[in-house]
């Protein structure tokens, strides 16, 4: 008798040793889990970041390439843009029998850019789309040529920016 007593005994801690081995396995299970889904949210807020900062970074070097392309004495301006209120850039092309305005501007959150004929506006609907820019900001300084241009973007509630400034030589 003894022994059956005995076999009780051992079945029953066996019982609970299952268990505790489950539970320290579960727990194991979970906090892997919760690791790796973290990794994963930060690893695509991280992307999510650098994205945003890359179109920034190609719509800052679109505008420079243009604005370079273009250095000739009195074919540059900043103008307001009347479809946003904001300042834009205004390349006057006047050249072999061509005559054509181009304006780079920001309109709903993205960078365009329009050809129109000398003096009009740009439309929306004739522009072409380059980037996303959620924000995009343009100022000269008369005296000493400079273009500065600024893209601003979110991120997690957050503005930044990222800026350029541009010496023209043609002033």
């Amino acid at each position: 008798m003894r022994g059956a007593a005995g076999n009780k005994n051992i079945r029953g801690a066996s019982l609970i040793e299952l268990v505790m081995v489950m539970l320290v396995l579960a727990l194991f299970g979970v906090t892997i889990y919760t690791l790796i889904a973290t990794g994963a949210d930060t690893q695509k807020r991280i992307m999510n970041e650098k994205n945003a900062q890359s179109d920034a970074r190609v719509a800052l070097s679109y505008i420079n390439v243009r604005l370079r392309q273009n250095d000739e004495s009195g074919k540059i301006e900043i103008k307001k843009v009347d479809i946003t209120g904001e300042n834009a850039i205004l390349i006057q092309n006047r050249s072999s029998g061509y005559e054509y305005d181009t304006w780079i501007y920001n309109y709903e959150g993205g960078l365009y850019e329009c050809l129109v004929d000398p003096g009009e506006q740009p439309n929306e609907l004739f522009s072409f789309y380059v980037i996303d820019a959620e924000l995009f900001e343009t100022s000269i300084d008369g005296e000493s040529g400079r273009i500065t241009n600024t893209v601003y973007y979110s991120f997690d509630g957050e503005w930044k920016h990222l800026s350029s400034s541009i010496y023209l030589r043609s002033r």
